[in-house]
């Protein structure tokens, strides 16, 4: 039973907490690991995503730093590639401290939260945070709706891996157990179908012979401005019918390939 008080809560007060993947990407320490496991644990969470860790990442110390967070980590989900971790996902938000030429809208740790409350329950959320020595490639930032980064002293700005997951796992907690449980209103477009889509018109523009160098910058442009507009399925559908106009088809994935040859 959970204890009474404003400072208890029941993880079934928000059932959608599975909904929020937090994906550590390219992790070199696995003590960093358990120590983001206990972190997501004792804020309700329990879905932990790694891409391309360390290998082994389950070592006897980040056991020791799970500290009763053990069934985190047994349940981890492991991923060579972060297009593959965030697939399925409809709102994909990056950490950073590190100002970026090229990126999304950027919000604080508490803007988040409140965001969070703006949104359906039905909505694939990932929470992206990069090695600890480096952090998020800008390829990685091109891929989110929103940049996060947390208000710091300018002496000393940098947060460990541990102490940024603990953060953004409280924020969103707080913005889940304050947002009405029901499915939203618009079906977001998932990761897989922007990464098709941004395929597809990188196809149409190189049928058209624009240069290397213009067509990455206009598609990194082009990322920053559609991730701030909030695409939605039938948006990108919409960009699939200008790209074929230029170029051709909609590359297919596997798994459609396979359904057709079947």
């Amino acid at each position: 039973m959970t204890p009474p008080g404003r400072f208890w809560f029941d993880r079934e007060d928000a059932p959608n907490r599975d909904n929020i993947r937090f994906v550590l990407i390219g992790t070199t320490e696995p003590g960093n690991i358990g120590a983001a496991a206990r972190a997501l644990k004792s804020m309700g969470f329990y879905r932990l995503v790694l891409v391309d860790p360390i290998e082994p990442w389950q070592t006897d110390h980040a056991i020791a730093m799970s500290h009763g967070a053990e069934e985190v980590l047994a349940r981890a989900e492991v991923y060579n590639t972060l297009t593959d971790a965030i697939a399925e996902c409809t709102w994909v938000v990056g950490t950073t401290r590190r100002d970026r030429r090229d990126k999304a809208r950027v919000i604080t740790p508490r803007e988040w939260s409140e965001q969070l409350t703006e949104l359906g329950s039905d909505e694939e959320i990932a929470i992206l945070f990069g090695p600890e020595k480096t952090g998020l490639t800008n390829e990685d930032i091109l891929r989110c709706r929103r940049v996060i980064t947390a208000p710091s002293p300018v002496e000393y700005p940098s947060l460990n891996l541990a102490q940024s997951v603990m953060l953004l796992s409280y924020e969103s907690s707080l913005g889940l157990r304050l947002s009405p449980s029901k499915p939203g209103g618009i079906v977001l477009a998932t990761s897989d179908e922007l990464e098709r889509m941004y395929e597809h018109l990188d196809g149409a523009l190189r049928a058209n012979s624009l240069e290397d160098k213009k067509r990455r910058r206009l598609l990194r442009h082009l990322r920053v401005i559609l991730h701030r507009a909030g695409m939605r399925r039938d948006d990108v559908m919409s960009f699939h019918t200008l790209a074929r106009r230029i170029h051709g088809p909609v590359p297919r994935t596997a798994k459609e390939e396979s359904r057709e040859e079947s």
